[in-house]
């Protein structure tokens, strides 16, 4: 049978040997059974890093409007002239066009940016065992280098925690990569059984601590570190926050399910080949953002007393931000086939697209540009605007971010925090 899969193969294209290669490689390697291809197939050692051309155009691209999203979600955290109560760190208080801004950020962009975000980790970890598998690295290389690049997140995320921003989502991902890498190799169902029950605690966790909450008029507005007055103090503080932030973030916040997902999705290679997935990936669009967009109304209308606030409402909105984070993912993959077909790139997807490559230093940079600009002890800009003008401040840090990756890649640079985690993870593959 081995011998007929080898002629057939011959008779093949390069490309699609090489892909049909990687599919059945990694398959029968994931199940242990090992199909030895050719003798490229052989190697025990990590292959390097994707190369430039390997990369998909669909989850940069995911990952450049992602930034702008995390962007908009993080910037409310720095408004300090309104001290009584938040609604998913939006402040009370403001006039029409501040509660049009929070609404809009409720409808679109909190507990949104985050599964987005997850979604793409899984989905690059399950693209990086594909690739593993398909150079001829062993499972048990592969492994280790899951292993070594999730430990290496959470001690990046570890240092942004503590030095900037305390409420880091690296460390999260890194240590869910580091529970639940084993089903990087699983079979399809129990992938898919995990996330099933995974669901239902989740469901029931959201549901109890909303229960345990209710009754309070909303969230008071806590001493973030983000509202220090001093540099010193603030680190004093994000020693508490990080430590709180991580657990809670495990076992209060829906992100475990997104990166599983995403696992599943990179499994099937749908942002790889999203031409070839174009009903698939309309679907999840269109079922992901309906479901995001009802599930965040009601708690959305609060913002303008439409509905009295309450901590069920909060669930739903967590809950079906999942849908939400999963649908944008789905929604890209179909930009991307577009412009695959369409056969050229312009300027903005360029710019997207070199943004997403260098999302990890993108991530890290955003926090320190909005620290120094809104911080007390930075320029204290967040002592003077609510949530319109906060608003854009968000949408400007996003555009120096675009900037700075447009003008490394003309330099042919890649972001330097991506570099370091290459050279760290592959060592001598890199």
């Amino acid at each position: 049978m081995n011998e007929l899969f080898i002629h057939k193969l011959k008779g093949l294209s390069t490309g699609q040997s090489h892909f049909l290669q990687l599919q059945s490689t990694c398959s029968d390697c994931r199940n242990g059974v090992g199909l030895v291809m050719s003798q490229e197939g052989l190697k025990k050692a990590a292959r390097g890093a994707v190369a430039q051309h390997e990369r998909s155009i669909a989850p940069d691209l995911a990952r450049g409007m992602m930034l702008l999203l995390i962007c908009i979600a993080h910037v409310p955290l720095y408004i300090s002239n309104n001290a009584e109560y938040r609604t998913l760190n939006h402040p009370s208080g403001g006039d029409l066009l501040d509660n049009i801004i929070q609404f809009a950020t409720m409808m679109i962009v909190d507990l949104r940016s985050y599964p987005m975000f997850a979604v793409l980790f899984g989905y690059g970890l399950a693209m990086i065992v594909t690739r593993q598998l398909a150079a001829g690295t062993s499972q048990q290389t592969t492994r280790k280098l899951i292993r070594r690049r999730c430990l290496y997140m959470i001690l990046f995320g570890a240092i942004h925690a503590l030095i900037v921003f305390s409420f880091d989502i690296l460390t999260v991902y890194g240590l869910v990569g580091l529970l639940f890498g084993f089903l990087l190799f699983a079979p399809k169902r129990k992938l898919l059984r995990v996330i099933g029950w995974l669901s239902l605690i989740m469901v029931s966790l959201l549901l109890t601590q909303a229960w345990l909450l209710s009754g309070g008029a909303g969230a008071p507005m806590l001493d973030y570190s983000t509202l220090a007055t001093s540099y010193g103090g603030a680190i004093e503080k994000r020693l508490f926050e990080y430590p709180f932030w991580v657990v809670y973030s495990l076992i209060a916040m829906p992100l475990i399910i997104p990166v599983l997902i995403g696992v599943w999705a990179g499994n099937k290679r749908l942002l790889e080949a999203p031409q070839q997935n174009q009903r698939l990936l309309k679907k999840i669009s269109i079922i992901g953002i309906t479901v995001s967009i009802l599930g965040a109304l009601p708690l959305a209308l609060t913002v303008f007393g439409f509905w009295q606030k309450s901590t069920y409402l909060t669930a739903l909105h967590s809950i079906s931000g999942i849908f939400g984070g999963i649908g944008y993912i789905a929604l890209f993959g179909l930009i991307s086939a577009r412009i695959s077909a369409a056969g050229s790139r312009g300027k903005i997807v360029q710019a997207l697209v070199a943004t997403g490559q260098r999302s990890l230093t993108s991530y890290l940079l955003h926090s320190i540009i909005l620290a120094l600009l809104l911080s007390s002890w930075g320029f204290g800009l967040g002592k003077y605007f609510h949530s319109f003008e906060i608003f854009f401040i968000g949408i400007l840090t996003w555009l120096i971010l675009v900037v700075i990756s447009v003008l490394l890649e003309r330099k042919g640079h890649r972001g330097p925090a991506e570099v370091l985690l290459r050279k760290l993870v592959y060592r001598k593959s890199y």
